[in-house]
């Protein structure tokens, strides 16, 4: 089983008065139990620091940085033909509300055959992928 985990998990997971944080914790212990492997991008990565400061604070942000554990999360780079796949998704789907991190992560999950999210966005589900749920 292959998960990709996009930003509002992270900040759940940095903002413990957040409201999802309890299902974080639950879904994320069901995701270990399969043995599951985990997946995010350099743009989650960029977008989840800029949120945990906005939302949060810098001292939060800055324990992002310092705590975040790759060893167990994969981190996909966006190249140029994901983000040539981005611009095509977005510009493709007027009608949806997708941020550009939004298609650049759907993107890399259609090149690495990911179809599953740990997310909280509707927007994975609104393109065809599975959202994880308690």
């Amino acid at each position: 089983m292959k998960v990709f985990i996009d930003t509002g998990v992270f900040l759940s997971i940095s903002d413990k008065s957040d409201a999802f944080n309890k299902l974080v914790s639950s879904v994320y212990k069901k995701v270990a139990e399969q043995n599951a492997v985990l997946y995010t991008s350099n743009y989650i990565i960029d977008e989840t620091i800029t949120l945990i400061r906005a939302r949060v604070n810098h001292k939060a942000a800055v324990a992002f940085i310092k705590g975040f554990n790759i060893s167990n999360i994969r981190m996909l780079r966006i190249a140029e033909g994901d983000e040539n796949s981005a611009k095509e998704i977005f510009i493709k789907y007027k009608d949806k509300n997708f941020s550009y991190t939004d298609c650049t992560s759907f993107a890399i999950m259609k090149d690495y055959d990911i179809k599953e999210a740990f997310a909280f966005d509707k927007h994975f589900e609104d393109f065809g992928f599975r959202i994880l749920k308690e």
